[in-house]
């Protein structure tokens, strides 16, 4: 049975393959990813991307699933036009075209529960200490000092920044999960 990576295509064997496409040794091959990634992360954050990072994450993983299908000569250029693709369908995405004729009017919302802060400080307590204070620090800073300060938690755990994202990923999931369940409670009683 084949392992997938959560929320993907990408197996473990695709993206095993991929770090050796992209340097067969193992340290050389992570080192070039996370330069590879930055780069990508560079590119949106200079369009003014707002969602940067999963626009790189994005533009690799298609990257992960064409490399294994197609001899690709220049990496660097393939990465930067697969980016340039993912920009133009990111644009896309973002206007909005409306027929006046077809736009109906719809029934008003029924109330949905609004963030509650209570929620969060709950769900956030019933973490393990350590989670708590990684997934607070995870996303304690913006901009360029996000970069350094995710750079430095990754290499305070000696992972990779790529784990680090997926354990973040897992705990911010979980506390979504959480804070729903916490608010539909808070609204029944």
């Amino acid at each position: 049975m084949r392992s997938k990576l959560p929320g993907s295509d990408i197996t473990v064997e695709r993206f095993s393959t991929f770090l050796a496409w992209l340097n067969p040794d193992v340290d050389r091959a992570a080192e070039e990813y996370e330069r590879v990634r930055n780069t990508l992360y560079m590119f949106f954050a200079n369009r003014r991307c707002c969602f940067a990072d999963e626009l790189a994450d994005e533009t690799i993983n298609r990257v992960i699933l064409r490399s294994s299908e197609e001899t690709i000569d220049n990496p660097l250029a393939f990465f930067y036009g697969v980016a340039r693709n993912v920009y133009r369908e990111f644009l896309r995405k973002q206007r909005v075209h409306l027929d006046i004729e077809e736009v109906t009017l719809a029934a008003p919302q029924p109330d949905q529960p609004t963030f509650s802060r209570e929620c969060l400080d709950k769900c956030l307590a019933k973490l393990p200490p350590e989670s708590q204070e990684l997934v607070l620090n995870y996303y304690s800073e913006d901009k360029s000092a996000k970069i350094t300060l995710r750079r430095q938690l990754s290499a305070k755990l000696k992972t990779t920044q790529t784990a680090l994202r997926m354990r973040i990923m897992r705990i911010t999931q979980n506390l979504k999960n959480c804070v729903r369940d916490c608010m539909s409670e808070t609204r029944v009683t």
